[in-house]
């Protein structure tokens, strides 16, 4: 993440993307039945729900957002003691808790969560469930807390990338290119499994997933000041440990 970020064409590009997936997905909102049905089988359900496989994946996705969130109280903590982890400032670490607690949790869990009422998909009738499909931008009464619009872990997911690209970069002088890019595709590619996780199990929509990870960017791009200029460069005058 360069020290420009956000620069004036990546917000327009975010921007762009929310107003494409949301015209997307209200001319279009069948998409979500048809994808969410290449999972499904009348008789046995979303059959990957329960195999070891995704469950796994899920688990560890879990750990390791845990693990971020530890590693933020940490370096937090750890800056108080007039210390620094890997050098990194604590602006950084500040802006990795900020993002996981506006974003999964304020906006995702808090508000759109257990306010927007949309019924999962293994809780359709399209899917043997009892409540009726809607469109992702439309309010609901399908269910009154933990509804299926956005996907709480997916956003978490994306949070994980987010602040692991910004880790990244922090620490980019003492890294190899090859090593940095690596670790920044590897969180890449927990949101993607994560999401994929989270959809073919039948527990969220691919609209679910797409807005969760658009939501998340958009928090960290007006977080983004906070990381902003913290790299290796900046660094304290005691070692870090």
């Amino acid at each position: 993440m360069p020290d420009s970020f956000p620069t004036d064409a990546q917000v327009r590009a975010l921007a762009l993307a929310i107003l494409a997936a949301a015209a997307l997905f209200t001319a279009f909102p069948a998409i979500d039945l048809v994808v969410s049905s290449w999972f499904y089988r009348p008789g046995a359900g979303f059959w990957r729900d329960g195999l070891a496989l995704p469950t796994a994946i899920r688990l560890t996705a879990w750990r390791l957002t845990e693990a971020m969130i530890l590693a933020g109280v940490a370096g937090l903590l750890w800056a108080a003691a007039g210390r620094r982890i890997a050098g990194i400032a604590p602006r950084v670490w500040g802006f990795v808790l900020a993002l996981y607690a506006l974003g999964p949790g304020l906006l995702v869990n808090l508000v759109l969560k257990n306010n927007w009422g949309r019924a999962r998909p293994a809780d359709i009738t399209d899917f043997g469930g009892a409540h009726d499909f809607t469109p992702p931008l439309v309010l609901a009464d399908a269910c009154a807390r933990n509804c299926s619009f956005v996907s709480g872990e997916v956003s978490a997911n994306a949070a994980f990338a987010i602040s692991l690209a910004v880790l990244v970069r922090a620490v980019r002088p003492r890294l190899a290119p090859a090593t940095a890019a690596t670790v920044t595709w590897a969180g890449v590619v927990v949101a993607l499994v994560g999401s994929a996780q989270r959809i073919t199990t039948g527990r969220h929509f691919l609209s679910d997933a797409v807005f969760a990870v658009l939501f998340v960017l958009a928090i960290a791009v007006l977080l983004a000041p906070l990381a902003r200029g913290a790299g290796a460069g900046d660094m304290p005058a005691d070692p870090p440990c």
